[in-house]
């Protein structure tokens, strides 16, 4: 018996992806400048990004809330790899819990010498305080805004 022949090829197939209300919530709020949580009726936790649900009580969630730009590291990570369509290495990605919220998002960090990617940076580091930077423009992307050492 013969081995299958593989053949390579590759698919690419554009589409549109629908977010729901509460994402379009928290995107059209990038667009103004505004980071959008949920808040759970039940347990009072405030989630970012919104989520339609509380993923501790199980219950519908209705309440969409401004929290702030403040913040603290939750967990950080520095990046000496690249690849397709990240940025120049090395680059650091930090879990910020924000003012108002008690769950943390992710993005990147900017205005942080990183050296070579091996030591992190004490401005990073766990319980450091950071805050939110949106670009001049924001276009309703999480790219919209990263974040920097100190508060506001």
């Amino acid at each position: 018996m013969t081995s299958p022949v593989r053949i390579p090829g590759e698919w690419k197939i554009p589409y549109n992806y629908t977010v729901g209300t509460f994402a379009t919530a928290f995107f059209d709020g990038l667009r103004e400048g505004r980071i959008i949580g949920c808040r759970c009726s039940t347990c009072d936790r405030v989630a970012v990004p919104p989520k339609s649900f509380c993923e501790y009580c199980f219950i519908p969630i209705e309440t969409l809330e401004q929290v702030g730009r403040n913040g603290v590291v939750e967990a950080m990570t520095v990046v000496t790899a690249p690849f397709a369509g990240s940025p120049p290495v090395p680059y650091a990605v930090v879990y910020v819990r924000l003012e108002g919220a008690t769950s943390a998002i992710a993005n990147y960090v900017r205005g942080v010498d990183l050296g070579d990617g091996t030591a992190p940076p004490a401005a990073i580091a766990i319980e450091a305080p950071v805050h939110a930077v949106f670009a001049a423009e924001p276009e309703g992307r999480v790219t919209d805004f990263w974040f920097e050492p100190g508060h506001e």
